[in-house]
């Protein structure tokens, strides 16, 4: 194992040719199809850093959190606790145990906070647990109802489980939530077609125990209705089109959803229902009750220009008229956020910055604020640089110094990764200088379109007399924007009022103040939170607690995404103290949903809440 640490601006944007990574040699078995090339993905980790059980670290909290994608704490007899998951000695350690008291297993579980589409390549290298539990790794939709299984596996040496210490399991659900219902393909039903690369329970037929060396195991997505395992570099198992929704629970769309990257250790009901389960000695065992995962590696294609041939995406401009040409990167953005709203699966407010340049995970009335600088005056024609495997519905509409310009209907340009440009019908005439410019998708399609460039190009001089502001033609139209807030605006949610919560119950100690109380590490409550306006603002907590030394810990969610976190302080749990928890939080006008959550660095008694408060600034 490797033991260099992977620094905190690594962990924020990886570049292959800048670093050397523990897969560094080993090829990508997956083909990237005609014309692409594997680009490394952000998310990859090779986990050479200090994340330890208790306290985790920040490049830890930088990409994953610990626990579920929701408040689930696991199946059966599983629970999942945040003290069980570490990263030590170039690894990620996912131990199990006993619940001391119970017959319940505590068990670690981390999950990335940015979501993957496809088309992409995933692949862990991993040494399971010699435990009757399931070691796993698994792509999951935030809504629960997608997954795909990169590893599933039982790898205990008891007696009688010399079958499944022998397998793979290679599977993949869909599911309705309500009544609940689920499909996994099996090597039994009517979609099985009995080749040797079609069995979701994979055996290499040479009596390999799995659990007694490391191996790689990778899924490529290809597409909503096709996937490819592979083990050691081998292809093991293909999952063709009829197999992956044959009772339409996905209406037709296959797995087409953005999912979350899981790591974790579950006691499962089919196996505990049975009466197998783990012994309190197997668990306590540390050569047993751990499964160590050394790196995950995540590929997306893209355009492989190498042999010289210029790629077709994305595409330059035709020739435009001598002159400026200003290019600025979509993920270079100065404020984001959403008008309207949020998307189920959308985890992120506004656009999400993937990678270097790009951003990804963009709904409709996501929008992003830009500086554009430009040298000359002159008459200017605007592209965007696009990519969407949707057909129909997706679009943008730009608006430059709080003018509403034009706005584009987009194409589908063949998958998530395919870039092409896409210019607007208006030009518009821009003096030389700094100019503020909103990009906001538009459109039917909830999901959108990923973006890479915002391209102003010179086509004609400035006329004789030329606005100082942008203007469209014929006429400007009103923003589709809602207007900005104004400083003063204050919105106040009273901690009572929560929609859902873990942990916590209502309480009223002294006086007449209502408040949530009750609270430990990993507790939280969600709150449904109507902003007036989109804007700027201030979030503070009246909280009380008697913890000065930083360990009663604050995080705050909007829709889904961190957006703030602040210690706790105070000397009482009978007084409440404002706390300023985040500043300058960019949130657009309409209903959001706001959890906070306890997230201390040790188990203790965390804090009180009365109420929160958002200020416009």
């Amino acid at each position: 194992m490797n033991t260099r640490l992977l620094c905190s601006a690594i962990a924020l944007s990886l570049s292959s040719a800048s670093f050397a990574y523990d897969w560094d040699g080993l090829p990508v078995p997956a083909d990237a199809g005609a014309g692409q090339k594997w680009e490394l993905h952000s998310l990859s980790d090779d986990f050479n850093y200090d994340a330890p059980a208790v306290g985790k670290s920040t490049t830890f909290n930088q990409r994953w959190k610990e626990g579920f994608v929701n408040a689930w704490t696991g199946p059966g007899l599983t629970e999942w606790h945040p003290y069980y998951s570490s990263m030590s000695d170039g690894k990620l350690n996912i131990v199990a145990g006993r619940k001391e008291g119970t017959n319940q297993v505590y068990a670690g579980s981390i999950t990335s906070h940015e979501a993957l589409t496809y088309p992409l390549y995933v692949e862990i290298r991993a040494k399971i647990s010699d435990l009757v539990l399931a070691s796993d790794a698994w792509l999951l939709s935030a809504d629960s109802t997608q997954e795909i299984d990169i590893l599933e596996a039982y790898g205990s040496s008891r007696p009688g489980q010399e079958w499944f210490a022998q397998r793979i399991h290679l599977s993949h659900h869909v599911f309705v939530r309500e009544p609940f219902q689920d499909y996994q393909p099996s090597d039994n039903d009517e979609f099985s077609y009995g080749g040797d690369k079609d069995l979701t329970w994979y055996a290499d037929g040479k009596g390999t125990v799995w659990r007694d060396d490391w191996h790689t195991i990778g899924v490529h997505w290809i597409d909503p209705w096709n996937l490819e395992y592979y083990i050691d570099g081998e292809l093991v198992r293909i999952t063709r089109p009829e197999e992956i929704d044959p009772r339409g629970y996905t209406s037709g769309t296959g797995l087409n959803k953005p999912m979350h990257l899981i790591f974790n250790t579950e006691d499962q009901n089919w196996r505990s229902d049975a009466g197998i389960t783990p012994s309190d000695a197997e668990l306590a065992n540390p050569a047993q009750n751990t499964y160590y995962v050394d790196w995950v590696r995540i590929y997306k294609p893209v355009s492989d220009n190498s042999g010289g041939t210029p790629s077709p995406s994305p595409s330059a401009s035709p020739s435009p008229a001598p002159g400026t040409s200003v290019t600025t990167e979509m993920a270079h953005f100065i404020n984001t956020g959403k008008q309207g709203s949020a998307i189920s699966g959308d985890d992120f407010i506004g656009f999400n910055a993937n990678g270097i340049d790009n951003i990804n995970y963009n709904t409709v009335g996501d929008w992003a604020d830009y500086s554009v600088s430009l040298s000359e005056d002159g008459e200017y024609a605007i592209e965007l640089v696009t990519a969407s495997p949707i057909n129909g519905g997706i679009g943008a509409e730009v608006s430059i110094n709080d003018i509403y310009i034009a706005s584009a209907e987009l194409s589908n340009t063949g998958g998530w990764e395919s870039y092409q440009s896409h210019r607007l019908d208006n030009t518009v005439t821009l003096s030389a200088g700094t100019h503020s410019v909103r990009v906001q998708s538009a459109g039917s399609s909830a999901w959108q379109w990923n973006g890479d460039e915002i391209r102003f190009i010179k086509v004609g001089d400035a006329a004789p007399a030329p606005s100082p502001s942008p203007s469209a033609s014929p006429e400007p139209s009103p923003s589709p924007s809602t207007p900005p807030v104004g400083p003063g605006v204050e919105i106040v949610v009273e901690a009572e009022s929560y929609t859902a919560m873990s942990g916590l119950d209502t309480q009223t100690w002294w006086g007449t103040t209502s408040f949530l109380g009750n609270n430990q590490t990993g507790d939280w409550a969600e709150f449904e939170v109507e902003f007036p306006a989109t804007g700027s603002y201030t979030l503070s907590a009246f909280a009380s607690t008697n913890e000065n030394d930083g360990d009663a810990n604050m995080a705050v969610y909007i829709d889904g995404q961190l957006v703030a976190q602040s210690p706790i302080l105070g000397s009482s749990w009978n007084e409440f103290n404002e706390t300023s928890v985040g500043s300058g939080l960019n949130i657009s006008a309409g209903k959001h949903t706001v959890r906070v959550e306890s997230t201390g660095s040790t188990y203790i008694w965390q804090w009180y809440l009365d109420k929160l408060s958002f200020s416009s600034n």
